[in-house]
């Protein structure tokens, strides 16, 4: 059953994400996650009801099954609150006080959530091969994220790789076989 909490919300969401992000070119800025929910709030608001959700699920799963720490919980509710406030206030420039509310809450949401996965699986390092690999990987997809969104600043690609990653790889740890070693 805890297979089916935990991948369930990552594939609704993730197929939700997708077809979402078919209103905007996901490699340019128009295409961020934010200017299209500038036309189509209702959706936009289901975007990061959907997310939040998926990610905060498949954190507290893994968290309860593989640490004994609840550190997890104000990290989960700061992010939340980012997220809150991500979609309570508009993504428009001219309206500065929003906009820039608009920005430290997606800010907020962002790095909290990726700090949290990233704590996660380093607290697990030394447990298992899987472990140090999702480490590795969250640590390059963060850096580089951060690095592309100064570059380019942000699009709906920049947006969702490590909200996608963070899917697939919470999806994994909390489906698999605690008898199974991925790597040999």
């Amino acid at each position: 059953m805890k297979k089916y909490i935990s991948t369930v919300p990552c594939i609704v969401a993730a197929i939700y994400t997708v077809w979402y992000m078919h209103f905007g070119t996901a490699y340019k800025n128009e295409g961020a996650l934010s200017t299209i929910g500038l036309e189509r709030r209702g959706y936009f608001v289901i975007w990061g009801v959907l997310t939040i959700a998926a990610l905060c699920i498949n954190i507290t799963l893994a968290y309860k099954r593989y640490t004994k720490t609840r550190a997890y919980i104000p990290l989960l509710v700061i992010s939340a609150t980012g997220m809150i406030m991500t979609l309570c206030f508009d993504f428009d420039f001219d309206e500065k006080v929003q906009y820039y509310l608009h920005c430290a809450g997606s800010l907020i949401f962002s790095a909290v959530t990726g700090i949290t996965v990233f704590v996660l699986f380093l607290l697990n390092f030394k447990k298992e091969k899987i472990f140090k690999a999702f480490t590795v990987i969250t640590a390059v997809i963060l850096l580089g994220d951060f690095v592309l969104l100064l570059i380019y600043q942000e699009t709906g690609l920049i947006e969702t790789v490590p909200i996608f990653a963070g899917y697939i790889m919470l999806a994994v740890i909390n489906t698999r076989s605690d008898k199974v070693e991925i790597f040999r």
